[in-house]
């Protein structure tokens, strides 16, 4: 939700601001980063299954793309076939990310927590 809401603000600013600033919107998808490196295990084996882009070919898109003047920039650009099955389908855009995100079902943290205590008789 706050990735949607900082892409309407940029949006709206872009509107207001007119041509006297140019701003460009990046939606890179997965990227190899520190972070993404140091992601716990589950999402390791997601990972894998995805091509992931370098940090440094993403921000050469984005500053490449700034230039020429672009509204937005998807990196890597395969990312982009998902933008219109979004807006067509999402409940299968979500199904997809689950399957990727979450290989192996796993138990409900809220089944493991709303386990009764028993119930003592005397």
């Amino acid at each position: 939700a706050s990735k949607a809401a900082i892409i309407s603000f940029f949006e709206t600013l872009r509107m207001e601001a007119g041509s006297a600033i140019g701003i460009t919107i990046a939606t890179p998808g997965l990227i190899k980063t520190d972070l993404s490196r140091a992601a716990k295990s589950d999402f390791k084996v997601a990972m894998e299954r995805v091509p992931m882009a370098s940090a440094s070919e993403c921000a050469k898109a984005i500053v490449e793309s700034a230039c020429r003047g672009d509204m937005y920039v998807t990196y890597p650009s395969w990312y982009r076939v998902l933008f219109p099955w979004k807006l067509l389908h999402p409940q299968f855009v979500d199904w997809f990310c689950n399957l990727v995100n979450r290989p192996y079902p796993k138990k409900s943290a809220m089944k493991t927590n709303l386990k009764m205590p028993e119930h003592k008789t005397e």
